[in-house]
């Protein structure tokens, strides 16, 4: 009797280190140095999955600071879960590199992407950037099929005044691209920039001028919301 019931503790405990196993998949640190910089940044994220890794099936929103600064995503997201997996001054380029190591191991049901406002700053043209958010849709979805991938417009600031010409033609492209690929959309969120005036609104930006605060995240997060379906249209 003894015997049997040391039998089922063993069982057990096998159990539960393979239930484990599961939930918290191994996590592959970086070491050294990369070609696109922000090891440090993708490490902290990778810690946090070791210790507690997302369930499959949710929202990822990645990107550049805009992602990073948005300290109430979950709260302003409250109707569903989402994964937060933004890190500053990124571009582009930055994010397909870490794409097997922050994205597509959460299988998420939808990604909203934010990049754009450093690769312009770092004289990247619009047909480039664009050529990279295709490069990112074709990794997904060669992975994931299934997932739906939306990119939001890069926002105007005063800040980036001077790159406003290239980001409206970036957004063009961006809005193009995204018709002609399958499973994948453009959330436009300039026009929530501007008052009734037609005036970039100065109250939607911390004192940088570049990021926006928490008052403008909840705006376009009740917009993101009806893109999604998440709310009803109005």
């Amino acid at each position: 009797m003894k015997k049997q019931g040391f039998l089922w503790i063993i069982l057990i405990l096998m159990f539960y280190d393979v239930s484990f196993s599961q939930s918290n998949p191994s996590v592959r640190f970086i070491s050294g140095s990369t070609p696109v910089g922000f090891e440090s940044e993708i490490n902290d994220f990778l810690k946090h999955d070791s210790a507690s890794f997302p369930p499959s099936g949710e929202c990822l929103y990645t990107g550049s600071s805009t992602i990073r600064k948005w300290e109430n995503l979950a709260a302003d997201f409250k109707e569903i879960r989402v994964i937060q997996r933004g890190f500053g001054g990124s571009t582009m380029k930055a994010l397909n590199y870490y794409i097997n190591d922050i994205v597509l191991p959460y299988k998420p049901s939808s990604i909203i992407v934010y990049e754009g406002d450093n690769d312009l700053a770092q004289s990247m043209s619009p047909t480039e950037f664009v050529s990279l958010c295709d490069t990112f849709i074709k990794k997904v979805h060669r992975a994931l099929p299934k997932t739906m991938i939306y990119f939001m417009s890069i926002k105007p600031s005063f800040a980036r005044i001077q790159y406003l010409s290239a980001q409206n033609e970036t957004n063009t492209k961006l809005q193009q691209l995204t018709k002609k690929r399958r499973k994948t959309g453009f959330i436009d969120i300039r026009q929530l920039m501007y008052n009734n005036d037609g005036k970039l609104r100065k109250d939607f930006f911390e004192s940088d001028s570049l990021h926006v605060n928490a008052e403008c995240y909840r705006v376009w997060a009740n917009y993101i919301k009806r893109k999604l379906g998440i709310l009803n249209q109005p």
